[in-house]
């Protein structure tokens, strides 16, 4: 078998086949099954199919089947059966068809989409469904496949492995929840997306997608085309954003958060940051989840009243009140060679959540981080009561607050998570 990386916007009739035929295979799966784990379990794949790996057994314990992280997958195999019953109903629905087909490989965990060769003799293409730039549109199809079509059922599944544990009830009741269990609007969960623009050659012919800074959007295009119109034949608009895999599953593990510290338990709506217009972000509660370097990019007075802005350098943040600069920075192993990780081999990122009220009465909470490492904590951590316990002791009850965490991580694993600066705003200034 070979696996191929789409690398042309040509790959968007394989984005709408994929999420076509996901469509498709849940509503068989709904309607072929009186319990829903499969259906959980399914949404789980299409959710995961654009992260650059593949889920590990005990992700989808914990996730999916609501296991602790002490389950020991080597000694019960519930996981391994639903995905072989799933792999089966897979292939019953696929059964008599050709050409492009989803596939559970055996011995793994990805939701693919198989290309069958013409002759028997050559290998089936595997063409691997991810988050890179050529797959914008497929991956913000997959998401509104498993947010929009299934956010009902993903809520119920995590909001009822949630509430096992007594610590969610009470997480209304922390500074950074009870604005938002509290109001009478259901919040929107916006989740920060990247605009690409198309490079084309000399010759015309796209070339490749690509991420630049200056550019975040069509009219952002337009602007820079007049200031250079030499680029006219090589930069193009198709309205293409991606999707990272973070800001995704972060997404995902915020909606039943929200459903648990509010006392209807409604489910709130996922909606790209590219599609918020100035009238939501005034008439609605909303969640950011976004990195840090993109804040800026938003609609909304988050980064116009906070103290935090980000430095010249993309891996830097500062603090404005005390001029101290917070620095990403890799963990020893990623640094070979340099004198200083001797004696400190940790890596540290750096995260961030905010919350303070809107224009007319709304609450906005921003929830981010410099890396992948640190916002995927944040997420976490707004779960935590603990943690927003220590929040809480140090900004009262202030209605407009930021705070700044370090994450220290060893081996590709967080380490620990220290609360460094909460600083309290004034909402009237807001």
């Amino acid at each position: 078998m070979k696996t191929i990386d789409p690398v042309s916007p040509d790959d968007n009739e394989t984005n709408r086949f994929f999420a076509n035929q996901a469509a498709q295979f849940r509503d068989v799966l709904v309607s072929e099954n009186r319990s829903k784990t499969l259906v959980y379990l399914f949404d789980y794949l299409v959710a995961r199919s654009g992260d650059p790996r593949a889920p590990k057994e005990i992700e989808i314990a914990m996730t999916v089947f609501g296991k602790s992280a002490q389950f020991d997958t080597s000694q019960d195999s519930t996981v391994r059966v639903h995905i072989h019953r799933l792999r089966r109903q897979l292939e019953s629905f696929n059964y008599g068809k050709s050409g492009k087909l989803l596939q559970i490989p055996k011995g793994d965990y990805r939701l693919l989409l198989t290309e069958e060769a013409e002759s028997a003799d050559d290998d089936a293409i595997l063409i691997e469904v991810r988050s890179k730039p050529s797959g914008q549109k497929r991956t913000w199809t997959v998401i509104a496949i498993c947010f929009a079509a299934t956010a009902i059922f993903w809520g119920m599944l995590l909001f009822s492995a949630r509430s096992q544990d007594s610590v969610t009830s009470t997480l209304r009741q922390t500074s950074f929840w009870k604005p938002i269990a509290a109001h009478e609007r259901l919040p929107l969960i916006a989740a920060g997306d990247f605009y690409m623009v198309v490079e084309s050659g000399s010759d015309g012919k796209i070339q490749r997608l690509a991420m630049r800074p200056a550019i975040r959007s069509g009219r952002d295009l337009d602007k820079y085309l007049r200031m250079h119109p030499d680029q006219y034949s090589k930069l193009r608009d198709r309205d293409i954003h991606r999707l990272p895999a973070t800001v995704a599953m972060g997404a995902a593990e915020i909606l039943p958060i929200v459903a648990s510290v509010r006392p209807d338990h409604a489910m709130a709506d996922i909606i790209p940051v590219s599609q918020i217009s100035q009238e939501t972000i005034d008439s609605n509660n909303i969640i950011y989840i976004d990195r840090f370097s993109e804040l800026g990019m938003l609609r909304s007075p988050a980064l116009g009243q906070s103290h935090f802005a980000p430095g010249p350098d993309p891996n830097e943040l500062r603090d404005l009140p005390s001029g101290r600069t917070f620095r990403v920075r890799a963990a020893a192993e990623n640094q070979i060679g340099r004198d200083d990780v001797a004696a400190d081999p940790y890596g540290y990122d750096y995260g961030y959540i905010a919350s303070y009220p809107g224009p007319s009465g709304n609450q906005i909470i921003v929830i981010s981080g410099m890396e992948d490492a640190a916002l995927a904590q944040m997420v976490k951590l707004v779960g935590d009561k603990r943690q927003l316990g220590i929040l809480s002791r140090q900004i009262g009850d202030a209605k407009a607050f930021e705070a700044l965490y370090q994450v220290r991580t060893s081996g590709g694993l967080i380490f620990d998570t220290r609360l460094l600066i909460a600083r309290v705003l004034e909402a009237s200034k807001v």
